[in-house]
C-alpha cells in the first residue's frame, strides 16, 4: 500500500526567523517555505519554536534593528507560516536531553528539534551552521543547514517565482 502521508520536515527558530526577517538574517529561507507549501509538505516544530521566535523578534526590537510595528507584522507572519506545533512528551524531553549530550551542548534547545525530527523520521532544517556541523560529525545526515545552495528548490535557484 503506498504511503499517502504528505512529506514532512522539522524547522528550527533560526530557519523561521530567516523567513520572517530576511534582511536581518544571514540566509533568506522564504523560498524554502514557499516550496514546502507548494508540495504540501508538513512543516513541524516543537512548542519551543514559538518562544524562541518571539524572543528573537523582541531582541531585534530591543537592539533597535526592528520597529514595534515590524515586530507585530513578523509575529503575525509567524502564524501565517502554518508551522504545525507538535506538543512535547516526556519521552521527547528525555530524547532532547540525550541529544544535547550527544551534541555537547549545555542546554537542550537544539535537542528538542533533533528529537522531534528523529521521532518523525524527517529532515531538520536549521540556520545554525554549528548545529548542522555537529550533526555531520555524529554521522547524522538529516540535519540540514539552510545556507547550502543545493537545498534551494530548482525554481528558486533559477529566479522563477514560486507563488
Amino acid at each position: 500500500m503506498p504511503n499517502s502521508q504528505p512529506p514532512q520536515i522539522v524547522v528550527d527558530a533560526s530557519t523561521v526567523i530567516a523567513a520572517l526577517l530576511p534582511t536581518l538574517a544571514p540566509v533568506d529561507t522564504l523560498d524554502l517555505f514557499t516550496a514546502w507549501r507548494r508540495t504540501d509538505t508538513a512543516i513541524l516544530a516543537p512548542p519551543l519554536l514559538l518562544a524562541e521566535c518571539t524572543s528573537a523578534i523582541r531582541r531585534y526590537v530591543h537592539s533597535g534593528l526592528l520597529a514595534d510595528e515590524e515586530a507585530a507584522t513578523a509575529l503575525a507572519d509567524l502564524a501565517a507560516l502554518d508551522v504545525e506545533i507538535v506538543p512535547d512528551t516526556h519521552v521527547r524531553c528525555r530524547a532532547a536531553y540525550d541529544w544535547a549530550g550527544r551534541l555537547g551542548q549545555v542546554r537542550a534547545y537544539d535537542g528538542f528539534y533533533c528529537a522531534l525530527a528523529e521521532e518523525v523520521a524527517a529532515a531538520l532544517y536549521t540556520g545554525d551552521r554549528r548545529l548542522a556541523n555537529a550533526g555531520r560529525q555524529l554521522g547524522v545526515d538529516w540535519i540540514i543547514w539552510v545556507g547550502e545552495p543545493s537545498i534551494l528548490p530548482p525554481a528558486a535557484e533559477s529566479g522563477e517565482s514560486m507563488e
